[in-house]
């Protein structure tokens, strides 16, 4: 299926539904919503915090709410409430470390991947009627981080969907699903908001004074589900800190020292995998920076990298280095040795020019 337009020019249709910045996506819905043309299985992307839980939670939400006239969700109703505490039945969410039919919380506590038992569990659960909304609904987040034969049982479903099924699948990187299983979801693509406006929102809706505002939809580059986070844990802004300055370090240091730094993280990957996964969803982010350094987009991006403070890295070196980083979160959630894959990670990124730059490490923009 096509992706479905979102077009920005559609008021204030975000807030009718308590979102900020979603004003396309949630118009979208609304008008499938109302023409009686919603679609059996809907693929929400977009960066991490940008409020893709949040918009399959308020579509699942609008199905069993009596909507005002401007298509306003009453948060108060019943089952709008049991739905914002996951306690309708009707409403499942299916994440990596989720239930299974066949096997116990404790073993599942361990995973790293939406596993073929949840899929099969979805396929068990979606042949029964609904009790209390119009359809059942499977929120998959993220699909992106599912087994690979998870991902064909779980075609097996979208091709053949009971009548009364809404499937909402949530990915951070499109391009890393199945052909097949994008090809039968309409997309919608949610986008992080100009960084201006967040921080506006932020005052409004968090009470944040304005140099506060401003600072935490920088760091959250306009994604209002990951400033929320950041305000509600200072630790996220501890680690995210942590990692900038990591990764601004390591930039020019020697094979040696990245090599130190991928043995601590396989050391905490035995015990923390959630906390390594983490540190690599931002180390991908600190690229994605200079990515959009690079492509001289700055500010209207979200960037949150200045030049005082990193080196301005060619568009290749930074696209290499995110592929680095990818293929090692890739290879650690497969089960690789995690410190063969932090190593090479290690080896694979780029190395800044200039006075810590050693003998033995790669050149600026060179191989390893």
């Amino acid at each position: 299926m096509s992706a479905m337009s979102t077009d920005q020019a559609s008021g204030d249709a975000g807030a009718a539904w308590h979102l900020e910045g979603l004003d396309g996506p949630v118009a979208a819905l609304r008008r499938a919503i109302d023409g009686g043309h919603l679609a059996h299985a809907y693929l929400f992307h977009g960066p991490p915090g940008v409020g893709k839980a949040t918009l399959a939670k308020r579509l699942a939400q609008a199905l069993v709410a009596p909507l005002g006239a401007d298509g306003t969700i009453d948060l108060d109703a019943n089952l709008v409430r049991q739905i914002e505490a996951g306690e309708l039945p009707d409403v499942e969410r299916i994440a990596v470390g989720g239930l299974c039919d066949d096997e116990t919380e404790e073993r599942s506590a361990a995973a790293t991947r939406i596993r073929i038992c949840q899929i099969r569990r979805l396929h068990r659960l979606a042949a029964l009627a609904p009790f209390q909304s119009p359809r059942r609904v499977f929120i998959i987040d993220t699909v992106d981080d599912i087994q690979t034969e998870a991902a064909h049982a779980l075609l097996k479903v979208l091709e053949e969907p009971p009548p009364h099924v809404l499937l909402l699948l949530l990915a951070n990187d499109v391009d890393e699903l199945l052909p097949t299983i994008r090809s039968r979801c309409q997309e919608i693509a949610l986008h992080p908001m100009p960084v201006a406006d967040l921080a506006r929102a932020l005052e409004r809706r968090a009470g944040l004074e304005p140099d506060e505002a401003a600072a935490t939809a920088r760091e959250a580059r306009g994604r209002y589900g990951l400033a929320s986070r950041l305000i509600e844990d200072p630790t996220m802004r501890v680690l995210q800190e942590a990692v900038a300055e990591d990764a601004a370090r390591l930039a020019g240091a020697d094979r040696n020292e990245r090599f130190d730094y991928a043995a601590t993280l396989s050391q905490r990957w035995r015990r923390e995998r959630g906390s390594v996964i983490a540190t690599l969803d931002l180390w991908a982010e600190w690229w994605r920076d200079a990515l959009i350094r690079a492509a001289g987009l700055g500010e209207r991006a979200g960037s949150v990298q200045d030049g005082s403070e990193t080196p301005r890295w060619p568009a290749a070196d930074a696209v290499r280095a995110l592929r680095a980083v990818r293929e090692a979160r890739e290879h650690l959630l497969a089960n690789v040795n995690p410190q063969l894959a932090l190593e090479v990670m290690m080896l694979d990124l780029p190395v800044a020019t200039g006075e810590s730059e050693t003998e033995d490490a790669p050149v600026a923009s060179g191989s390893r």
